[in-house]
């Protein structure tokens, strides 16, 4: 291989692993904010910015004109999955964050690929083995661990509602990622990405503008404003256009591997930004959910 061709690889690894921590970073950032603001009103504000840095791409991209050539069919199944993937995914998130510590969340949300595993298996027909299985028994041990941190017992009422928003929320993108399959085939993703984007943030300001209003935002300091655009450009604004960019240069399988550095990367930022700290239950559950989801991983790439 040349070096040029080395050198190609080596920036695209680079900027996925960028992606993956700008997603970690929103945990803990997330659940700072949340100390000012409703969970609907981080969410609105999440997706707004988010949607106008990946508008702002698909300018620069020039890929403008693409919208034409998408089917009606498409367009309207694309705001659709915006409804699951983040109307309802934001809701849960945000509303887990305000509830448990991020780490437990960023970890928790990863479950999502478990929940895929299944969804597929049922609706999409894909072949679930007993091993495969077995992986996912194996992450689900996990998922209880860290849903019990502070001991096996429903007295920490905060942290199990918390909790089920947060496997609410991995369900929720599950069923985006499964709904979307064919319409992210027949399209560039980006695309379909963006639509889905100016649906959710259209509809979580809707319901933001009747239940808790904007009014909070005029009090904010500058330091939460700068936090709260980091909070968007990152996390979608950059992390998704630099997602797409890698997927077109490098197998999805190659690089899917730096998804799983999210709740560890969220984990250790938590614990610097925030100082949490966890029992073994936590730390043996996100080993768990960790192995569950790289097995099942390598056994997916290798039926590829």
């Amino acid at each position: 291989m040349s070096g040029k061709g080395n050198s190609t690889f080596r920036v695209e690894f680079v900027l996925i692993f960028i992606a993956t921590f700008f997603w970690a970073v929103g945990h803990p950032v997330g659940r700072f904010l949340l100390d000012w603001l409703h969970p609907f009103q981080l969410g609105a504000a999440n997706l707004g910015i988010g949607f106008t840095g990946v508008f702002v791409f698909v300018l620069i991209s020039g890929r403008r004109k693409a919208y034409a050539a998408m089917s009606k069919k498409d367009v309207l199944l694309s705001l659709l999955l915006g409804v699951f993937g983040f109307f309802f995914y934001n809701i849960c998130t945000f509303s887990a964050l305000a509830r448990i510590p991020a780490s437990m969340n960023a970890v928790l949300v990863s479950t999502n690929v478990l929940f895929i595993t299944v969804i597929a298996a049922f609706f999409l027909k894909e072949k679930l083995t007993g091993l495969k299985l077995f992986y996912i028994l194996l992450a689900t041990a996990g998922a209880v661990f860290v849903i019990f941190n502070n001991g096996f017992s429903f007295q920490g009422e905060a942290d199990f509602i918390g909790s089920l928003f947060s496997i609410l929320a991995a369900l929720t993108f599950s069923v985006y990622t499964i709904l979307g399959k064919k319409v992210l085939e027949r399209n560039d993703p980006l695309l379909v990405t963006s639509l889905s984007l100016l649906s959710g943030a259209a509809l979580l300001s809707l319901l933001t503008g009747l239940t808790t209003g904007f009014g909070t935002f005029l009090t904010l300091p500058l330091s939460a404003w700068l936090l709260i655009v980091l909070l968007g450009l990152g996390m979608i604004g950059i992390a998704y256009p630099i997602w797409f960019f890698c997927l077109k240069r490098v197998k999805a399988s190659h690089i899917s591997i730096f998804i799983y550095m999210v709740p560890v990367f969220a984990g250790i930022l938590s614990y610097f930004i925030l100082g949490e700290t966890f029992s073994w239950r936590f730390y043996t559950g996100t080993a768990l959910i960790l192995l569950g989801i790289i097995l099942i991983g390598r056994m997916d790439r290798k039926l590829t």
